[in-house]
This record gives structure tokens, sequence and C-alpha cells, in this order.
């Protein structure tokens, strides 16, 4: 069927109808006319549609309007918006502008795979995997939703490359070969795991016990205690082994491989962020509208081995280093600014390391002359502040250049107060 043309689109948005307004308004955004798009866009959230709704929440989440976002995406929801479902679950996890609800957080997640949602699919997958790896109900729901989804597809493989129970041989090829023609930064590593696996084991799934997984996710996932191994005294640095599975791992890469986009530095005068060779590598935010239930749970364990509340913790960036690529050294709090005035200093630092399959990239403490380099799902904690609360010098490190493939490292700046607001 051919797409309205945009004349078409004006005499029917003219005449009310929402769904046109709010195509009118993607065709005049794309085409440069933000004003008069704006428009349109209000004019079908006006009438309640649920794209419309969702995409003017996901402006106010970024400008920190959480009460307001919350209620147009339960408006959204009302009107069947799939994507306000999986967003509005979020804020319930997290007690955003709405009261902490797992349950609910679940119910509209939930809701939106019953629907067809294959995003929503796997990261009800992701859950069920975080309890049990080897979940049949988690790998029913990542094998339908992989065919429709790449972050979906790529775990899929590695599934398979680590031999899980419930996972296809044909199926993770032909993801892989998807991934490898879209160019998925991470695919050479799933192939070179991909061709090593032998057991070309088969699965074929079955349609969603709905009722079972429901019960399986009433209760929010635990945090496991792990037991941290001390890396150095000054500054004062822990390491915590395999919190993260590899399809973990794979997730978070997944999930931010799209938002890759060269890092950034804080201006020193200003505390503005600006490119500088200082830091070669590319970086992705995943903020807030980027976030699932899986990605929630993710940060809240990572939260847990840093020992501060997850409302402390800014977004998780996702740090891409190619062969050559390094950050020099530096230290991670704040200069005076607005940005220290928001949340605080930066307290502490947690980094997740997402591969290994690499050499050089280690995390190199200047002072005590120390490298770390972690294993895949292992988990870095450094304190940025003295006892007293000052920034330290001793905080000072540096990520060494990467002689050959390629890192993955996820990282999280903690502030002395809550940054989520």
């Amino acid at each position: 069927m051919q797409a309205p043309s945009l004349t078409e689109l004006k005499q029917h948005a003219e005449k009310g109808d929402a769904r046109a307004q709010y195509m009118l308004a993607a065709q005049l955004s794309g085409a440069g006319e933000k004003q008069e798009a704006e428009r349109w866009l209000n004019a079908a959230a006006a009438q309640g549609f649920g794209d419309a709704l969702y995409t003017l929440a996901t402006r106010r989440l970024d400008h920190g309007g959480l009460g307001d976002a919350a209620d147009m995406l339960v408006r959204a929801v009302k009107d069947g918006s799939t994507p306000a479902r999986r967003l509005l679950g979020v804020l319930y996890a997290m007690g955003l502008g709405v009261a902490r609800d797992w349950g609910k957080a679940v119910a509209l997640v939930t809701g939106a795979a019953q629907a067809g949602d294959p995003a929503a699919m796997r990261e009800l997958s992701m859950l069920l995997f975080a309890a049990d790896p080897d979940d049949k109900d988690g790998a029913n729901l990542l094998a339908m939703a992989a065919p429709r989804d790449p972050v979906a597809g790529a775990v899929a493989v590695r599934r398979f490359t680590l031999g899980r129970a419930f996972s296809d041989a044909a199926a993770a090829r032909g993801h892989l070969e998807l991934l490898e023609r879209v160019q998925y930064p991470h695919a050479g590593s799933l192939r070179a795991a991909f061709d090593k696996q032998t057991e070309q084991q088969s699965f074929q799934p079955s349609p969603p016990n709905w009722t079972r997984i429901t019960e399986k996710l009433a209760e929010e996932p635990a945090v496991c205690e792990i037991e941290p191994e001390a890396v150095c005294e000054t500054p004062a640095a822990r390491a915590f082994r395999a919190v993260f599975s590899p399809e973990e791992c794979e997730y978070v890469i997944a999930a931010s491989a799209r938002l890759l986009a060269p890092s950034q530095i804080s201006d020193p005068r200003t505390g503005a962020p600006v490119q500088d060779p200082y830091r070669t590598s590319l970086t992705a935010i995943l903020s807030l509208v980027d976030l699932d239930l899986a990605l929630v749970m993710i940060n809240r364990r990572l939260a847990a081995m840093a020992g501060r509340p997850p409302e402390t913790g800014e977004c998780l960036g996702v740090l891409y280093y190619a062969e050559g690529h390094e950050y020099r050294p530096h230290c991670d709090w704040l200069p005076p600014g607005p940005d220290l005035d928001r949340g605080g200093q930066r307290s502490a630092t947690g980094l997740i390391y997402l591969n290994d399959e690499y050499d050089g990239g280690e995390t190199h403490f200047l002072v005590p002359d120390l490298a770390f380099k972690g294993g895949t799902g292992d988990v870095l904690v450094f304190e940025n502040l003295s006892d007293e609360g000052d920034p330290t010098p001793h905080s000072r490190h540096s990520g060494r250049p990467v002689l050959e493939g390629k890192k993955w490292l996820g990282s999280t700046w903690y502030r002395e107060k809550n940054y989520r607001h």
C-alpha cells in the first residue's frame, strides 16, 4: 500500500485525523519545518493519540519533567502505544514520576510482549535468564523476538556460542549473518566464537506460557552479594568477578550500538562536554528513554557493587575502543559548575568489563602504577574522593591504548546526591 503524500496528510490532518497529524508532524520534522511539525504533534497528542503522547513524554523525561511524562505515558498506554508501555514500565521499576512498583512494571512490559512486541519479549527473556541462564521460557521469548530484533539476535548468537540449553544452531547462524550485514560492531567476536562451537543443537520455540512467565517474574530479581577483591588502597579500588553473564554483556553492547558517537570530556574551564583527542573512543549513553527492565536491573546490580543507591548513578555509558584507542590520564571528578551543583561530586566510578577479546586497554592507576584488566562480566569500583569528601588526585587513571582487538566497557559515575529527580 502506497504511503499517503504530504498533501493528502495535510488534508486529513486538517479534518482532525490524529494519525495523519502525527505522520504529518514526522514528515515536517524530517524536512526541517520544526515549528509546524510541533504544532501538528501537539494537535495529535491533544486528541489522545498514543504515539504522539509517547513522543512528547520522551521529551519531558529529557528535561526532568517526570510527573508530566508519566501522566502522558499512562494516557498513551490507554490508546494502545506499545513503546509507552515499555517506558512506563521503566518508570515504575525505578520509581520515577510514579510510586515504585515492580509488579506494575512487569505487567506493562508483559502486555507489550503479549501484543507481539519483540523488544518487550527480549527484555523479559533477560530477566528470566538472570535467574536461570537455561530458562526455557526465556529461550522461547528470545527465539520469537530474534528474527525481528537485532538486540535479541545478538544475544541468541551469544547463547549458542556458550552452549546454553534451548539454543538453535541454524537460527543463530541466520542471526549472525544479518548482524554482519548491518555491520554490528561486535559481530567479529560473535563470528569467532560461533565458528569454534561444534555442538549443532536445535530448538523449536513453543507458544509462551504467560501464566508461568508472570509467576516467575512476580518478585524483583535479587541482587546477589559478591565478595569484593581488593585491588589497591589508594585510591580505594575493589573488583567483583563474574557479576554479569556473557549474554548480559552482549545485551548491553547490542542495546547501545546504535547510539555510539565520538567520546567527549568535560572542559576544565566550563565543565561543558567537548570532543578532544585526549579521549579517542566512541561512547553510547543509555539515557532514561533508552532503558528497559533488563537494563534497569543491570544498573541496580552495578550500583550494589559500588555500594551506592541506584538513584545517585548517572546514565550508563558504554565505551568502545578500537585498536589504538585510549583515554589518557584523567580524574573522573567534576570541576565547579552547574553539573556539579545538580547532583554533587562524582564520588565513585563503576566499570563493567563487557568483553575480553583484546590486548592492552588496561585501566591504569598512575600513583600506585597499577594496571587492572577485567574479564567478561567483571566489575571494578573505585573511589574518587578522599575520606574527607574532597576530590583526590590519587584517583587519576587512564584507559591504556588497545594494542589488538576491540574493547567494550560499561561506565557509571555515582554522585553524592540523588541524580534522578
